[in-house]
């Protein structure tokens, strides 16, 4: 079932505010009492919302309250990294019901990693997930890199994919409605329903893992394909005398939080958590790695919010704990809302973090893939 445009507002309302009666939601959609009674039966109908007395009636005629049905639809959500499929089944809220993750498979000659058999294990990840749940309506798949038109992996950084069509080989396996979408897209629409969104129209998203990307969220509308990838923000200059990232440029913001970066700096296999050990071991280059970072961290959040023009950006990522809410990012961020010499206004930058595991990855997708059998997409 996929639902119309008016049905669509009713249903994500009900799952991003929780339960409301007939006439909240006409009032916030602006619907008419007999629209909303239509949408209200279709949706009842469907079995997408259910409705309900409220627990403690007031005085006079008990309201009747209307909310989402969480096991309405269920859709797996996989997260592929260079080696693994991690895999989790979702409700309609977005909750994980079950995980599982698969290795893929070997690598081609040419350093690929074979479509045909990358469909099938995670056809194969999604029918062991579809045992979990009453039913299964949908697969999204998340991957790091460009995606276009949600089917064709235009860059698969991690996979070595080039206008790569994986949506097609996974539905014909399965005879689900299948999507494909970038990793860190699939976060912002998660947040869009599930976190930011509901405060913020407006927002950015940074991740730092094994890369840097960003997902943008303005007005309500999530940017698909940003103009760069992130580009020009994870090569904006910092520190002409820095150290160089891999493209040749001096103390960008890459130089200092992309991995590759500081391993080749380091000369060892690093993370921004295994740093944190080495600080505390005494190590004064781990150290000064993740001051560096912290501080790149605090000056790029400011920029994007700046260009974004939101009080709102959300860090997330593997490595994000270590180096968020840092001495060293708090005062570069502090720096930054400084006001000039009489200057009176103000701003103050709501910075949330939120540390990630693969399964949380693959969460974004299956949220995509909820979306997209609403008809959200």
């Amino acid at each position: 079932m996929v639902l119309s445009a008016a049905e669509l507002a009713v249903t994500r309302y009900l799952l991003v505010h929780g339960p409301a009666t007939r006439a909240v939601l006409g009032d916030h959609l602006q619907l008419s009492y007999a629209s909303m009674s239509r949408l209200a039966r279709s949706l009842l109908g469907g079995g997408i919302i259910a409705e309900d007395l409220e627990p403690e009636p007031g005085v006079g005629r008990p309201r009747q309250i209307l909310s989402a049905v969480s096991g309405a639809r269920h859709v797996v959500g996989c997260k592929l990294t260079g080696d693994t499929a991690y895999g989790v089944v979702c409700d309609m809220f977005g909750e994980i019901r079950a995980t599982a993750r698969a290795a893929l498979p070997a690598r081609d000659s040419d350093g690929a990693v074979p479509v045909a058999a990358a469909a099938k294990t995670v056809a194969q990840l999604a029918g062991k997930l579809a045992r979990k749940v009453p039913s299964l309506d949908g697969i999204a798949v998340s991957v790091g890199g460009i995606v276009t038109d949600r089917t064709i992996v235009r860059e698969g950084t991690f996979l070595g994919w080039h206008d790569t069509d994986f949506a097609a080989p996974l539905r014909r396996r399965t005879g689900l409605p299948v999507v494909v979408t970038n990793d860190v897209t699939a976060l912002a629409r998660e947040e869009l329903w599930f976190g930011a969104g509901r405060t913020h129209a407006t927002f950015g998203l940074i991740t730092i893992g094994a890369g840097i990307g960003f997902g943008v969220v303005r007005e309500g509308v999530v940017v698909e394909e940003l103009i760069d990838n992130g580009h020009l923000l994870a090569h904006a200059p910092l520190d002409g005398r820095g150290p160089r990232c891999g493209i040749g440029h001096a103390g960008c913001v890459a130089a200092y939080l992309n991995r590759e970066d500081l391993e080749h700096r380091l000369s060892r296999p690093v993370t921004f958590t295994t740093l944190l050990d080495a600080r505390a071991a005494g190590d004064r280059a781990a150290a000064r790695a993740l001051d560096d970072a912290g501080r790149a961290l605090g000056h790029l959040a400011a920029t994007f919010a700046g260009a974004l023009q939101t009080t709102r950006i959300v860090l997330a990522g593997e490595d994000v704990a270590a180096i968020a809410n840092s001495d060293t990012m708090n005062t570069a961020v502090a720096d930054r809302l400084r006001p000039g010499p009489g200057e009176s206004q103000r701003c103050a930058l709501d910075i949330t973090t939120a540390p990630l595991s693969f399964n949380d990855w693959a969460r974004g997708a299956a949220v995509v893939g909820i979306q997209h059998i609403l008809g959200a997409l």
